[in-house]
């Protein structure tokens, strides 16, 4: 009974983790400055919220080569010609590849990775980044990643899962990426949006972890039990 409880506990306590960094944002909620919506539901499909995902991961692993496609949506921000963004890699975070620029205006750019080298490859460069990675938001000496916990647990970050919607202002996104750019800004989330391809949302570490740790005591308690 009292593992029992102990399971129950910890999954409330990912249950309010997640609330606490965040509460549940559905993509057509975006807006711009002016309050006009980002995005329309046009087909009706119904909402797509964000996850709570920090990462995203390539869907295609088989071969040696792969790729992502990356587009530059939308911008509403006064630092939008200095924004930089792009992906790092999770275990190291000094590995870092740009993929957009903030002079640059709406567009699609490819993300090459050799597979078997670890690498990921854009028009700035490589590094070594993996097959799974995060993103993040540059403006000078100051950077915000997806990960909350590298911004002193502060979500800057929204990751909505669009796989297989047919709108076609997501340009055939699989994530929408969408950034605040400031730590005491609106969190309206429409500084820097992007648009990301053939990859898919990957949780956040500890959500990830304390549900392990209720996996682990599930078995202790079945095997406390079978004894």
């Amino acid at each position: 009974m009292k593992m029992t409880s102990k399971l129950i506990a910890a999954a409330m306590l990912a249950g309010t983790f997640s609330v606490a960094q965040a509460a549940p944002m559905d993509v057509f909620d975006l807006k711009t400055d002016s309050g006009a919506d980002v995005f329309t539901d046009t087909l009706g499909e119904g909402s797509f919220y964000d996850n709570g995902a920090s990462f995203a991961k390539l869907n295609d692993v088989d071969g040696t080569q792969d790729s992502a496609g990356a587009f530059l949506l939308f911008e509403f921000a006064g630092f939008a010609n200095i924004n930089n963004f792009g992906i790092y890699n999770l275990n190291d975070t000094s590995e870092t590849l740009q993929v957009f620029s903030g002079i640059e205006g709406s567009g699609g750019r490819e993300v090459a990775f050799d597979l078997d080298a670890g690498t990921a490859s854009t028009y700035y460069g490589t590094a070594n980044i993996g097959s799974t990675f995060g993103f993040y938001l540059q403006r000078g000496d100051t950077t915000f990643y997806s990960d909350a916990s590298l911004n002193g647990g502060v979500d800057m970050t929204r990751i909505f899962d669009v796989t297989g919607s047919q709108n076609g202002s997501f340009f055939g996104s699989s994530l929408i990426v969408a950034f605040e750019d400031l730590l005491d800004g609106d969190f309206d989330y429409n500084d820097l949006i992007v648009g990301i391809s053939d990859v898919q949302a990957v949780p956040e570490p500890g959500t990830l972890a304390l549900f392990g740790l209720g996996l682990l005591g599930l078995g202790m308690t079945r095997g406390r039990k079978s004894a």
